[in-house]
């Protein structure tokens, strides 16, 4: 576009001077003294350039007003483009010489690299690849495209140079030490090498570690070699670890692969134990000379030993991974291998401290495959053991009274050792799939228990009722204690995420149903045919299999360890509602035991029950008024009671015979007073006699289990005060109830007779209750005798 013209009047008003100095000042701010900013020239001339033209386009409707002024303005903004350009012209200038600076001294860093190397001053010769190395770093982002690459194309010649020539050397010194350490003896801690050896692996360490690339400038190297799917999670460890790792990984192969005999699939303990002598024969050595060059390099984060373990790991997962799928079909094999793999783990974490973050032997087991077929198996083996352990003749044998059954502690072995195969999976789906095997296996015992149980109910105190009873027992108290610990703390927290999932999927795929029913099949361009779709109505699994997949694969590779906070929120036991139903046998149980006790003590009360209460016949009660012995009708009573209650307490648990006799005081009480007390009158003597068979014959056979027993049987002990008080006081207390019968909102305001029967110990009875007792009494006495 042309200039407007200006108003020679107002060139005057310009200062020139000040211009080019306002120029200069802005200038150097936004470029500064660093020679790196030059890239933003031409972003400065593009906003310098729009501006003006934003200002010339202002300037068509002002010529009017300041002609000169504005014209003048236009062509100061074309003498600063003017400059600008002449200075983007001097930084291109400056770039290029720059360059051939920074080419000039690379040049240089590689004849003092060679010249060092050549005469052995390694020292001198890592001084300068190390400048050659901030060099390459300090031009990575640079818009000089071949300057990087050149720059980067020697240090990567470099780099290999000096790895060649170090590696060559470590792995002589590694000879010279007689590296690995294979010695028979376990005991070897320091290798049997001169210390100018031990220490030069240490300086060639060192040396190793001072040229290792960063990743962006190693990936340029295209050098990348590509590993098995198996292993990708395995970092490649540092190279002066991977030299120490290389005669084991030769030896590895040269026993455990091809046609040795040592390579045996039906011994995979073989491969495993070797693995861990080799870690603890190395271990002392790593931690002792390696780990301190290591700290020294800046890789105090990094251990050595994890290093090297995860090295030796690594062809374990490999090895294991080809083996696998060879011995799946034979499943005592299969088991073997899963067994030791899992030996091996426990042992590379707990004997020498392998991080649980570090890739694991375990994920070959957790392959979609080679999962199913353990969990398949691991169902497969606990069924039939079960079957062996309940038909076996001595399955509802204790070894002690009160203990639980055979098969009841060898169900609970099972199930402990399920867990400690399944604990150390890393992915909570998995974890909970074996979780669910075991309350499914918890189910099937309970089905068997209710069976067994219900063919020895016919005499349940001298079958295996009681043992039945205390195996039910115990399991209870394991799942309860279980319950609390940790790993199934965090276990019923997964449970509750995988629910969560599982009912937004269900919903999902219920709605996408709805929908796709509404769709109208007569008219064509309602269908919307998307992948997704076809997949999901071509799909034979059902609903409910597909959500559960898909809650267990969320759950596989989303879900995280739950803090501290989130498993104190958790509610409940992933073990309730098997424990609930395990519950609901064990108080059906025992109230079977109480009702046959209680059938046994009601069969031998009858005479007791057509006792003449309102008469005696014994003469020295006659005589005295006092009662020193129990009714005779009532020892055959009592007799029982004390034989089946002992017998019970030597063979029942603790906790399931206090259940027992409390059950069975309770029945007592409500039918002593319902049966006896109820049904007949009592003259002054039929109290005091039944007062004694109460107090000195029934309630301390109970005395041996409580303190006061005479709480569990409140019925039948306040029933006896009322028929033992005096007449006067049972006449008043008698008129006070009937009294409050007839009126009681005016009496109760004068006295309540709630109040006056809690005087006298009447708790339980209702007033009402407490006057049928005290009618029951004679006071007229000698017309019955």
């Amino acid at each position: 576009m042309s200039s407007l013209p200006l108003d020679a009047s107002f060139h005057s008003l310009v200062d020139q001077d000040e211009i080019n100095y306002k120029v200069v000042q802005q200038l150097n701010a936004i470029f500064g003294k660093d020679i790196k900013n030059l890239h933003k020239v031409k972003d400065l001339v593009e906003e310098l350039t729009k501006s003006k033209d934003e200002l010339e386009k202002r300037l068509r409707f002002a010529t009017t007003e300041a002609p000169d002024r504005i014209s003048k303005a236009v062509k100061a903004a074309d003498e600063a483009l003017a400059k600008e350009a002449r200075i983007l012209a001097t930084i291109e200038e400056l770039q290029k010489e720059n360059a051939v600076k920074n080419q000039l001294n690379l040049l240089f860093f590689s004849k003092e690299i060679e010249s060092s190397l050549h005469i052995g001053a390694e020292g001198q010769a890592l001084l300068g690849y190390r400048h050659l190395f901030d060099s390459t770093k300090a031009v990575q982002s640079s818009r000089c495209l071949n300057l990087v690459k050149f720059v980067t194309s020697t240090l990567l010649h470099w780099n290999q140079v000096f790895t060649q020539r170090f590696t060559s050397e470590f792995e002589d010194v590694l000879k010279t030490i007689k590296w690995p350490f294979t010695s028979s003896n376990e005991g070897v801690s320091q290798p049997p090498a001169s210390p100018e050896a031990v220490q030069r692996l240490c300086t060639l360490t060192q040396y190793l570690l001072q040229i290792t690339l960063p990743d962006d400038i190693a990936s340029k190297n295209n050098q990348t070699v590509l590993s098995p799917a198996i292993v990708a999670d395995f970092t490649t460890p540092l190279h002066p670890i991977q030299l120490l790792v290389r005669p084991l990984e030769v030896r590895f192969l040269f026993h455990f692969t091809g046609s040795k005999a040592t390579n045996s699939r039906e011994n995979p303990e073989w491969y495993f134990t070797q693995v861990l002598k080799w870690i603890a024969a190395h271990e002392n050595f790593l931690n002792m000379r390696i780990q301190p060059v290591l700290n020294q390099c800046n890789h105090k984060n990094t251990s050595a030993k994890v290093e090297f373990m995860r090295g030796l790991v690594r062809l374990v997962v490999l090895k294991l991974a080809s083996d696998l799928p060879e011995v799946q079909y034979d499943d005592d094999t299969f088991c073997c291998t899963i067994q030791e793999t899992l030996n091996f783990e426990r042992e590379l974490c707990e004997a020498y401290g392998y991080p649980a973050s570090q890739p694991s032997v375990l994920s070959v087991l957790t392959q979609a495959k080679n999962f199913a077929r353990w969990i398949h198996i691991e169902r497969k083996f606990a069924l039939e053991l079960m079957d062996e352990l309940v038909s076996d003749q001595g399955a509802w044998l204790s070894l002690e009274s009160g203990e639980a059954a055979h098969c009841g502690e060898q169900l609970i072995l099972l199930l402990q050792g399920i867990t400690d195969r399944y604990k150390r999976l890393p992915q909570p789906g998995h974890r909970l799939q074996f979780l669910e095997l075991q309350l499914e296996l918890l189910d099937d015992f309970r089905v068997r228990v209710l069976q067994v149980m219900k063919s020895e109910t016919q005499d349940p105190l001298t079958s295996h009722y009681p043992a039945i009873l205390n195996t039910v027992h115990h399991i209870i108290a394991t799942l309860n204690d279980w319950g609390d610990l940790p790993f199934f703390v965090e276990m019923q927290y997964y449970h509750e995420c995988f629910n969560k999932i599982q009912d937004q999927t269900a919903a999902a795929i219920a709605g996408y149903e709805k929908t796709r029913a509404s769709v109208s099949h007569d008219d064509p361009s309602s269908f919307s045919f998307i992948q997704q779709d076809l997949s999901l109505m071509n799909s034979s699994i059902s609903p409910e299999i597909l959500a559960r997949q898909d809650a267990l694969e969320s759950l596989n590779t989303n879900a995280e360890a739950p803090s501290v906070s989130q498993l104190a929120e958790v509610s409940g036991s992933v073990f309730d509602s098997t424990v609930e139903l395990y519950s609901h046998i064990e108080g059906e149980m025992i109230r079977t035991l109480s009702n046959y006790v209680f059938s046994e003590v009601r069969a031998r009360s009858q005479p007791y029950r057509k006792d003449k209460w309102f008469y005696t016949t014994n003469p020295k009660a006659l005589q005295n008024n006092k009662i020193n012995e129990p009714s005779p009708s009532i020892c055959p009573l009592l007799e029982v009671l004390a034989r089946h209650l002992h017998a019970l307490r030597d063979i029942l648990a603790p906790p399931l015979f206090i259940s027992l006799w409390k059950k069975v005081a309770d029945t007592l009480n409500k039918y002593v007073y319902e049966e006896v007390i109820l049904q007949t009158r009592f003259s002054d003597i039929g109290a005091a006699q039944l007062k004694f068979d109460m107090t000195r014959g029934l309630f301390p056979i109970f005395g041996e289990f409580t303190q006061k027993p005479e709480n569990y049987f409140k019925l039948i002990k306040e029933s006896v005060i009322l028929l033992n008080l005096p007449h006067a006081t049972t006449f008043l207390l008698r008129d006070t109830i009937r009294m409050w019968n007839d009126d009681q909102d005016t009496f109760s305001l004068v006295v309540s007779p709630v109040k006056a029967l809690a005087e006298h110990g009447i708790t339980v009875l209702s007033p009402r209750e407490a006057d049928t007792i005290m009618n029951i009494r004679i006071y007229n006495q000698d017309q019955f005798m």
